[in-house]
């Protein structure tokens, strides 16, 4: 039930319109946005500042994470174009 919530918040933090998939299994909740370029932006609005960038998945795309409440939680975004320095 904790997690149910704590995705029900999620969702209102972000607009509920924003997300096409919530996923809830023990001890984590992942979202995937309904438009995958504006993922980054809903996961830093929900604190999840650590980004995996799957470049192997076709198509590529970059997981980032965080956590709230005591739950990991991961949003689905567009692949990241990361410059190199």
């Amino acid at each position: 039930m904790l997690a149910m919530g704590i995705a029900a918040d999620s969702l209102r933090l972000v607009g509920p319109d924003r997300v096409e998939i919530v996923t809830l299994t023990r001890g984590r909740i992942c979202l995937q946005p309904a438009e995958l370029n504006r993922g980054e932006q809903l996961a830093r609005t929900l604190g999840c500042e650590s980004p995996l960038d799957h470049r192997m998945f076709v198509p590529g795309h970059t997981l980032w994470t965080g956590e709230r409440d005591g739950l990991e939680v991961q949003v689905r975004s567009a692949l990241r174009q990361v410059v190199a320095r």
